[in-house]
């Protein structure tokens, strides 16, 4: 099996297991992270491009927003299919990427210096923000019934306008690449025009 066939199964393979993912984490997204990754490298010049495409289509498979008590399973089962398909040799590193990149990882471990981890860490987070991510957002919020906003929040219900305090407007200044600091600054700044726009448009006297 060759590199472009391995790609092949492995974009089969996340597919399958993201149909039961909402449209912000289905496969456009991992698609996405993975042209923002190769982007990026051709930049940064930093990581080997067949682990990078791989990485990068497999760092969603254990998401725990939708694996919740079965992370574990998911995380054999990667490993599995990358060893049966000839990717062995990488999957230690595609396993440290799943198992970092996510936003609310409290207690990350592994090799945080791996320039493949930082690359499409830079890249997941990217999709996260400008308007893509807003979409994402409000996507998200209502897979979860979330309320859009909820003004004098004190009794903090989750809404997604509060996601964008919690996590969307920390997002640029935690890229870990040159290329990745230079992408957020454009989509960081929709992020405060959409806001004000909100803010605007819900506060209509």
């Amino acid at each position: 099996m060759n590199n472009t066939d391995k790609i092949k199964a492995a974009e089969e393979f996340i597919k399958k297991r993201v149909e039961r993912y909402d449209s912000g984490h289905d496969w456009w997204h991992i698609d996405r992270v993975r042209r923002l990754a190769q982007h990026i490298n051709v930049h940064e010049k930093s990581a080997d491009p067949f682990a990078l495409e791989i990485s990068s289509l497999m760092h969603d498979y254990a998401d725990s927003k939708f694996a919740g008590e079965e992370s574990d399973k998911a995380y054999g089962d990667a490993m599995d299919f990358l060893e049966k398909n000839g990717m062995e040799e990488i999957s230690g590193r595609v396993l440290n990427v799943m198992r970092n990149i996510s936003f609310s990882k409290k207690n990350p471990s592994g090799d945080l210096s791996d320039p493949l981890f930082l690359i499409i860490q830079d890249a997941d987070r990217l999709d996260a923000i400008g308007a893509i991510g807003v979409a994402r957002a409000f996507n998200y919020g209502g897979f979860r019934n979330n309320p859009i906003w909820v003004p004098d929040n004190e009794n903090k219900v989750p809404s997604t306008i509060s996601h964008f305090y919690g996590k969307l407007l920390l997002l640029r200044d935690l890229m870990n690449t040159e290329t990745g600091r230079r992408l957020a600054e454009e989509r960081h700044t929709f992020l405060e025009v959409f806001l004000k726009q909100f803010y605007n448009e819900w506060n209509i006297k």
